[in-house]
């Protein structure tokens, strides 16, 4: 009896499959990158409040009231940019492929059974390598659904922390404005007007 023949199909979807979950495991590596952004733009945006906070003006005045609830609002956005930070690169556990030992164990069994069932009185041939490729595809596809539901959580959470550090970086640049307005009225303006 001849060995079956590799069905095409079967080559096609293995190779999309191991691409789709190597795409995913390195997708879990981007999330790491973009700490950098992060950690700069909070401590640019620290740098300036501390330099702000000598020229906030009395919090009974009406621009004292804006800059302290900007100054909330800002730790608000902040801490919820760190807090949603923090769950996108919390510890998950991804699936992965079988330990390259185990393959190979499994491998040599394929290749072992599928000589044996050459022998007479062999009932059917086997196609190790079609088995192998079908384990494989099936592990890649599994691999590759739930590593993906897990980066889908991690890039949402990504975007919402993003979304609150542009917040916060805005009300900064609010609270330099409401902070400038009363000094511009009081020290420039005042040259100006006679």
């Amino acid at each position: 009896m001849q060995v079956p023949p590799e069905p095409p199909a079967l080559n096609h979807i293995e190779k999309t499959l191991a691409d789709a979950y190597r795409k995913e495991i390195d997708q879990e590596e981007n999330i790491w990158r973009s700490l950098p952004f992060f950690a700069a733009t909070l401590a640019l945006q620290l740098a300036a409040l501390f330099q702000l906070i000598d020229r906030i003006p009395p919090p009974g005045s009406p621009a004292g009231a804006i800059s302290v609830g900007i100054i909330a609002l800002n730790a608000f956005t902040t801490l919820t940019a760190l807090g949603f930070l923090a769950a996108s690169i919390s510890p998950a556990k991804f699936n992965y492929v079988a330990p390259e030992p185990e393959l190979l164990t499994y491998a040599k069994g394929l290749i072992e059974d599928e000589e044996a069932s050459r022998a007479p009185p062999a009932v059917a041939p086997i196609n190790a390598l079609i088995i192998l490729k079908t384990a494989l595809a099936e592990q890649y596809a599994i691999g590759a659904q739930h590593n993906r539901q897990i980066n889908k959580r991690r890039e949402k959470r990504r975007s919402i922390a993003g979304l609150a550090t542009i917040a916060s970086v805005f009300l900064t640049l609010l609270l330099v404005g409401s902070i400038s307005i009363p000094y511009i009225q009081q020290h420039i303006w005042s040259h100006i007007v006679p």
